[in-house]
């Protein structure tokens, strides 16, 4: 199979590129400026092992000057992941940049796999099933908001007999086996955080869950999906653990690391009613209009889909396994604490 991937040298992409070239498909990968590489699970560099194409999602037809033959299948995985972008960022790459993936997937005859986010729920909470997203929903920022109207294009495309299935991936850590991840990103800024003195006490509900996955899961789904497009046509997919990995639970494991001071949880109520000093107080301003609303929710991602079709069940992300992500972190020096 010749796939056609945009993303490559992102953390996703990456991991996803380096398997499809362990099964044996073809890859050519969509690569924006020079001296990128594209680092598989194992962080090795595999971007000699694939055709590079220069261009640029945020252009039509992706800017590029020539484009590939005989592409099987398109995987658009390239997007912003910056809460705090502008809109018209957000509006050029995630949602731009896809409805020209799906003009590209058109005129090829080819099928689309998109890549989203779980967290196109927007603020719902509790249960979420595998179901449409409401682009007209409340949103935290502008990242789930933007993904969401990404998926209605690629609907809408469906409604005109493209073959497209959608992939949502939750809040992604390390490597289930040993807590590896090529790129130490997104989550992992705000989770260094929660052992360190300038985050103090934040607000949020006793309950308040993170739902994270593991990578090799999401690459995992992503390669049933890829490999049987067809059975996944019109699904969405959520690619998250078995159930959500509690905070308290959190806070409690960072401080068993020598060398941390990890924050503390209270209620939205008292966090108003508070003072806090200078420093914390402009962390908080920084991240709390980006992250604080995860810091009151917990949900719970079916994974129904993924088990039903490639019977490949949600993963338990358990204490230990947490710890091993911590301790891969600690290793890569991305993390000063004591093991």
């Amino acid at each position: 199979m010749h796939v056609f991937l945009t993303g490559a040298t992102g953390l996703v992409g990456g991991a996803l590129a380096g398997a499809l070239l362990d099964a044996g498909h073809r890859v050519t990968a969509l690569v924006r400026g020079e001296g990128r590489d594209v680092l598989d699970m194992g962080s090795r560099d595999r971007i000699g092992e694939i055709a590079v194409l220069q261009g640029d999602v945020a252009l039509p037809s992706f800017g590029l000057a020539k484009p590939p033959h005989g592409v099987d299948l398109l995987i658009h995985c390239a997007a912003t992941v910056d809460f705090a972008a502008a809109d018209a960022v957000h509006e050029a790459v995630n949602v731009g940049g896809t409805a020209h993936a799906i003009a590209l997937a058109q005129a090829w005859r080819c099928p689309l796999l998109h890549v989203s986010t779980a967290y196109v729920c927007g603020r719902a909470d509790g249960d979420i099933a595998e179901v449409a997203a409401d682009p007209a929903a409340e949103f935290t920022n502008g990242y789930e908001a933007s993904k969401a109207r990404a998926e209605a294009l690629v609907e809408a495309a469906r409604a005109q007999g493209l073959v497209a299935a959608i992939a949502r991936p939750a809040i992604i850590v390390g490597r289930l086996s040993d807590g590896a991840i090529a790129r130490i990103d997104g989550f992992h800024h705000l989770f260094r955080l929660f052992g360190s003195p300038l985050l103090g006490a934040v607000p949020a509900a006793p309950d308040a869950a993170f739902a994270i996955v593991p990578i090799c899961h999401v690459t995992a789904g992503l390669m049933a999906m890829a490999q049987d497009i067809a059975a996944f046509d019109g699904r969405y997919v959520h690619l998250a653990g078995a159930a959500p990995f509690a905070m308290a639970d959190m806070l409690r494991i960072v401080s068993d690391y020598p060398g941390t001071v990890p924050a503390t949880m209270i209620t939205p109520a008292e966090y108003e009613a508070g003072e806090r000093d200078r420093r914390t107080a402009m962390v908080h301003r920084r991240i709390g209009p980006q992250f604080f609303d995860y810091f009151v929710r917990s949900p719970r991602f079916s994974g129904e889909a993924l088990q039903e079709v490639a019977a490949i069940a949600p993963p338990m992300v358990d204490e230990p396994a947490f710890k091993r992500m911590i301790d891969h972190c600690i290793r890569a020096g991305f993390l000063d604490w004591k093991p």
